[in-house]
């Protein structure tokens, strides 16, 4: 068991009660993005651009997953510096970072206005909030109260909650209050199971390399988690979806031989997948054992894919900051990240 004053000792920012509180996150956002006057225009677009990197792209792409099969339109993410050609005047533009401050963002933000006006913000403040300001543009400022370690991984709650509002206020995705209630309901019933769940997960995990492996509505959640691994456990971690990892990388399991023992294989598991899908699940274990390597698992409990994501989310977030304290590091610090941001003014 993971000593309480361990975490008391390591957790300086207070990101275990960042990650408590998601459920008021959800809570928190769907009120507040209410608030928001959204232009009738928007409503007539035949595509959705993301842009933005690291925790502040994290809610677009669990959007993008779980609404796979009911968006109206397709829904597009972008990590660059560079305006992609098919953006134009019928693409809904969304700028995303926590921040304010990220530079590839604010790159987009200098000539965005040049390919369409429909444009949406996302941030708590920074240059960002600046911009949308200046040229009266709707979008969701976050009040991060239950964000307390204010890292913007850990306020995916509040990113997907408040993107999910904007989009369903334009009927671009159908998405109810009750729909949201029972999301934080689960949260709110759960979060025990869920964190003593990520405790066992986290220990499996221990001096490994996490392999994550999830298949359809579910990987937005897988990126949110390896990326939530990277950062708070300081960990190497990746991920892999079902179907398309049984066409290759089951032959790579083999070499190199020493290397491949380091692996620790997370399947990620749902009703809701395809049947043929989940078959591939129990098959793919079977390859596994015969590599000899290792694999766990966590089987989701929610009867929606909506909630299923957020439990993934509540999950997944334990998982990582437990990951964290075996390792006896603070999850909240990004050293290297900040080094290389130091690194590139220079």
């Amino acid at each position: 068991m993971i000593n309480p004053e361990t975490i008391k000792q390591l957790d300086t920012q207070g990101m275990l009660p960042s990650i408590d509180r998601l459920a008021k996150q959800v809570e928190h956002a769907w009120a507040e993005a209410e608030n928001t006057t959204m232009p009738v225009a928007y409503k007539n677009v035949n595509k959705i651009v993301v842009f933005g990197m690291g925790g502040s792209i994290l809610g677009a792409d669990i959007i993008r997953n779980v609404f796979s099969d009911k968006l109206t339109v397709p829904l597009l993410i972008e990590n660059n510096y560079h305006v992609p050609t098919f953006v134009d005047a019928n693409t809904l533009v969304v700028l995303s970072s926590y921040s304010g401050t990220t530079e590839e963002t604010l790159e987009i933000a200098k000539t965005i206005q040049q390919k369409t006006k429909k444009i949406l913000v996302v941030t708590t403040g920074g240059e960002l909030k600046t911009f949308k300001e200046q040229n009266n543009l709707p979008g969701y400022i976050i009040n991060p109260t239950y964000n307390p370690c204010n890292q913007p991984r850990i306020a995916v709650g509040y990113a997907v909650t408040g993107l999910m509002r904007l989009l369903t206020m334009i009927n671009l995705i159908k998405l109810t209050e009750q729909q949201i209630n029972e999301v934080i309901h689960y949260l709110d019933n759960n979060k025990e199971h869920l964190k003593e769940q990520a405790i066992k997960t986290a220990q499996a995990l221990y001096d490994k390399i996490p392999v994550y492996v999830g298949s359809e509505f579910l990987m937005g959640n897988l990126h949110v988690l390896s990326n939530q691994t990277n950062e708070n456990g300081k960990n190497f971690s990746t991920i892999y979806a079902i179907p398309e990892l049984n066409h290759h990388l089951m032959e790579g399991l083999g070499n190199p031989n020493e290397a491949n023992k380091n692996l620790k294989f997370v399947l990620v598991e749902s009703k809701l997948y395809h049947e043929r899908v989940q078959k591939r699940f129990a098959v793919t274990k079977q390859v596994i054992e015969k590599n000899k390597l290792e694999y766990t698992n966590f089987i989701t409990q929610a009867d929606t894919k909506l909630t299923q994501s957020f439990e993934v989310l509540q999950w997944g977030s334990y998982v990582s900051f437990y990951l964290a304290m075996l390792n006896e590091i603070d999850p909240s610090p990004i050293p290297w990240v900040d080094y290389f941001k130091h690194a590139l003014k220079a």
